[in-house]
């Protein structure tokens, strides 16, 4: 029996012993993180030259884990007077940051002059940085990511040339995909002519009858042009700028409820009262509903179509006098009190020259 207890008593504090060493290495291993000699980091340098076809740079096994001690870069260097445009993909995601600070895992954009470096931005996380063009034709990007695993997907960045645009040789060829007669012969007469039309389809379709398909699917592989946007690079025409939905949406948004603030003695138009607070929020209609519309120009407003009468209650001051004449005397009284101010529900555009929609 005694045999027994002690071998029992051996084994707690045998167990004991072992917990105690593990989480001090686990503390060692955290204080050593990021202070440690990385003699497995790999390095890797690579320049590019940036063409008007643009091209990707991502991180390694994107968009799966990216490995551990990486430090990358890569030079992207463009025809001289020409800029280089970066746009990140929005499925961005490394190790998070430290106290605000990017101090492991990161991407960093840094543009170098004769005389000085812009650092761009070091990012981490997973917000994808917003898009950036440089200053000059030279960018370079730098990958680091250190020795602790953190199974993050990484980054993807689409790079495309800036320069001078051939504007006479785009409208050429913007004119050779539809027949002459039909193009309007001045932007002035193809802007009303747009705004006649709700949808991408519609307005092809009039300007080109014969080839509207085709100018269509054109939209989407521009090669004269040296920008292309992120949608460019998007594998099919489904995940693309939704260019009907983006007009469908000025149509919809522009004219709708908003917050108003209202100063309650003019909204009432009470002159024998004061309130706290002296202002409220309520809805009421606003924006330029015009531009979304055919007739933008004709004094298109934006009313109400549907009002509702809301309960507000709010601190009231109103100042009493006594009844005798010789006295006159204020008495300060405050009370809660109920006030009804108007909301709009819903709002409408209202056009001389055509029926709200």
């Amino acid at each position: 029996m005694n045999g027994a207890m002690v071998f029992q008593m051996w084994i707690i504090l045998l167990l004991a012993t072992l917990s105690k060493v593990g989480r001090a290495q686990v503390a060692n291993a955290k204080v050593l993180r990021g202070n440690s000699r990385r003699d497995d980091l790999y390095h890797k340098d690579e320049n590019i030259t940036v063409t008007p076809a643009g091209g990707v740079i991502f991180s390694p096994n994107y968009p799966k884990a990216y490995p551990r001690n990486l430090c990358l870069s890569w030079k992207l260097l463009a025809p001289p007077g020409s800029l280089i445009h970066l746009q990140f993909d929005e499925q961005f995601h490394l190790e998070e940051p430290v106290n605000g600070k990017c101090s492991y895992d990161f991407v960093e954009v840094e543009e170098k002059s004769q005389s000085s470096i812009i650092t761009w931005g070091r990012w981490c996380g997973q917000k994808a940085p917003s898009s950036l063009t440089s200053r000059s034709n030279t960018l370079r990007i730098i990958f680091n990511s250190d020795d602790y695993f953190v199974a993050k997907p990484g980054f993807k960045i689409y790079y495309s040339l800036l320069g001078d645009t051939n504007w006479e040789a785009v409208t050429e060829l913007m004119s050779d995909m539809m027949p002459a007669t039909e193009v309007p012969q001045t932007l002035e007469d193809l802007d009303r002519t747009i705004a006649a039309f709700d949808t991408i389809e519609q307005l092809l379709q009039s300007l080109s009858p014969d080839t509207w398909r085709q100018d269509l699917d054109n939209i989407y592989t521009q090669t004269y042009i040296y920008y292309r946007s992120k949608s460019y690079h998007l594998a099919s025409r489904q995940n693309k700028v939704d260019l009907n939905r983006l007009h469908d949406d000025v149509k919809r948004y522009s004219c709708t409820p908003r917050n108003y603030s209202v100063n309650l003695r003019e909204e009432l138009k009470t002159t024998n009262a004061v309130f706290f607070p002296r202002c409220l929020l309520v809805k009421r209609c606003g924006g330029n509903c015009g531009c979304g519309t055919n007739h933008w120009n004709t004094g298109c407003t934006c009313q109400p179509s549907k009002t509702t009468t809301k309960l507000h209650e709010v601190l009231k001051y109103a100042p009493e006098t006594t009844p005798y004449k010789h006295q006159q005397r204020q008495r300060m009284r405050w009370v809660i009190d109920e006030i009804f101010l108007s909301h709009h529900e819903m709002c409408e555009c209202a056009c001389p020259l055509q029926p709200p929609r």
